[in-house]
Parts: C-alpha cells; structure tokens; sequence
C-alpha cells in the first residue's frame, strides 16, 4: 500500500489496538495460551514447531476476532499458515522473472517465463481467504451467539454509523484484522533450538525463576522486571535468528542521497536485518546465543541496542505487533524454562543429537 491518507487510517487503526498501552489489556489472554502451549508440549514434545505456531495463532485469532479455534487442523489456521508460505516465497524482489521484467505479466500463462501466473493465482486464493473467512465467521458467530465476547472485529464493526461509511469502515476494519495474523513472530522456536544448544544459559534461567517465581506457580507479568535473564534471552532471541533476516521491501518515493550513494526515486529498497544484528562491534560474538551481552550488573544494559529497533523492521512501516510479540514472547519462555527441561534428542545408542542451526531462506527465516 502506498503511502498516503488510507495506509495512515490502517496504520492508526493497527497502533490504537497493538501500541504498548494497548496490549497490556491482552496478558490474562497470553497466560491462558502460554498454559495451552504447555499442556501441548506435555503431550506432544516432539511437535514444538507445529504447536507453537498453531496456539500462537490461536491466540492473535481470539484477540482479533473473538473465537476459539479448533484443537487441531483449524481451517483459519490452515489458510493462514499457506498465505505465509506464499508471502515469504514471493517477497523477496527478484524471485521472479516478472520481478526484473514486468512486461511478462502481460503474457499468457502458457508462454515460456509466464508460468509465475499460475503459481500466483493460487497463492492468491490463500492470502485472500486469509482475510475473509476469520471475519465471515466471525460475523456468522457473533449474529449466533447470545454472549458478547470483545475482539478488535466486534469493536471495530460498530463504530461507524450510516450504510456507506460502514462500508468503508469494515474494509478498513477487515484489513488490519486480516493482516494481524501475518504480523506476528516466531521467535520461540529459535529460543528452544538455542536452549538445546547451550544448556548452560538454561540452568541459569531456571535458577533465576526457582528463585523469583517459586515452586507453586508459573511466572506472571508482573515477575518480568525481576528477571532480567529471562528478558536477555528474549532479546538475544531476537537478535541471533531474525525471522525476516532481509526486512520487507520498500520503495524509494523519490530521487535521494546516502553517505554519497545516489538512491534513484522508484529504487527497491531491503533492510539488511541480519547484518545489524550480527555487527560483532554492537554485539561481541554475534554468531553465538550470549544473553549475557544485553546485561550489565545483574540488570538489562541501555547502552547496548536493543534488537527490536532492527527485528521488527524500521521507520514508519516498523512491525506495528512488536509490542503485542514482546509480550508473548516473554510468557512463553519463562513458563516453558520454569516448567520443562529442553534436552537434545537421543540416537539409537543413548547419545544426545545436538542440532546445528540451518535456517531456511525467503522472505521469513
């Protein structure tokens, strides 16, 4: 979307909902899902992956449209998780041909170089299902359902009086709804590879919880400035795998000028995330995972950058759920450390399997 009148109204629409104020109204929410997510791993510890995104989605669905998903192979999630995969298949300039000649769009499909057509279409069904089956059920629901039950869909579905402007105010509505989805994170996986890796970092967090938390509950919200380890290992999470390594593409709007590197107006423009976050002159050591570098006499250090400023893109089109996947971030990581113990797999003979980090490339890491 171009920047302008309408991008602005989405964008105010996204922060009224997602700024830092905003989601602390979303943590009772986040501690019902992070204790899903541990009875899941109780039952399935080999399916981490697939868990963690499946009730992480089931979360961001709750708060934008106020239903509860299926327990398993839920359609909202099955479309979504689709469009993802076309997304970061197809959001790197330059994947296809048409990226570097855009005339061949203008071919037939069956024209040697205009096959990305055919992929494309289908991509579509998923990234357009995304956005209005959440919302049609949702509707559906609300009209069948006697209990009112808050979500940004059903607040935002009333504001507007008059046929027309309410028109206009549920595709506006609609559209952030549907790209909520698509915002947010998945730095919890790259926590758990990490915690496998260096069991060192683990024992230390767990201590740290035993000591804050105690042995009678899991760790609220309200425990999150007295566990300054727990919040480096997020932000190292952040910083040692960034789940958009290249940031998203944007586009020069006019002629300009950098460190005598002239930018021309219509330039693709890509965020080298990766290289920030790995610049062993701010982080000393960048390819290991070393929470320890965020900290300074037992408490998080200001004077290191914080990985947020580059993980979650920058300018006025930084990641408007940043504050939403911080907050999740944090719960889920200091329930699982104070609940489980996260060990390497064994091979026939007993001996611990310890993974090597290989990530895979696109848009989304």
């Amino acid at each position: 979307m171009e920047y302008g009148q309408k991008w602005r109204q989405h964008r105010r629409l996204f922060h009224q909902y997602f700024n830092s104020s905003a989601v602390k109204q979303y943590k009772p929410q986040g501690r019902v899902y992070a204790q899903r997510l541990l009875k899941r791993l109780y039952d399935e510890p080999k399916n981490f992956a697939r868990n963690n995104r499946y009730l992480l989605g089931a979360n961001i669905l709750s708060v934008a449209y106020g239903f509860e998903i299926a327990e398993k192979n839920d359609q909202h999630i099955e479309v979504a998780e689709e469009a993802l995969i076309a997304v970061s298949a197809g959001g790197i300039p330059g994947s296809f041909l048409v990226d570097i000649l855009p005339f061949l769009k203008h071919l037939p499909p069956w024209v040697p170089g205009a096959g990305f057509q055919r992929v494309l279409r289908r991509w579509k069904v998923s990234v357009v299902a995304m956005k209005e089956l959440p919302w049609s059920n949702a509707v559906v629901s609300l009209r069948l359902c006697h209990t009112y039950i808050w979500s940004l869909m059903t607040d935002t579905n009333n504001l507007v009086p008059g046929e027309e402007a309410h028109r206009e105010a549920e595709e506006l509505s609609k559209n952030v709804a549907g790209v909520v989805y698509a915002d947010h994170f998945h730095f919890d996986v790259f926590f758990v590879q990490a915690m496998v890796i260096h069991p060192d970092v683990q024992k230390r967090a767990q201590a740290d919880l035993a000591k804050v938390v105690g042995r009678e509950r899991l760790p609220e919200f309200n425990d999150r400035e007295s566990l300054p380890y727990i919040e480096a290992i997020c932000k190292e999470a952040m910083r040692w795998q960034p789940v958009v390594p290249l940031g998203i593409a944007h586009r020069c709007v006019a002629n300009d000028e950098y460190r005598g590197y002239q930018i021309p107006a219509g330039a693709v423009m890509l965020q080298n995330t990766w290289a920030i976050l790995h610049d062993p002159v701010a982080y000393p050591r960048p390819q290991e995972f070393m929470p320890e570098k965020f900290l300074k006499d037992g408490e998080i250090n200001p004077e290191i950058r914080d990985p947020s400023v580059a993980a979650f893109g920058s300018g006025r089109r930084t990641c408007p759920g940043k504050h939403f996947s911080d907050m999740t971030l944090y719960i889920n990581v200091a329930c699982i450390l104070h609940t489980f113990d996260i060990t390497p797999a064994m091979d026939a003979e007993g001996r611990e399997i310890i993974p090597e980090p290989k990530m895979t490339s696109g848009l989304l890491s």
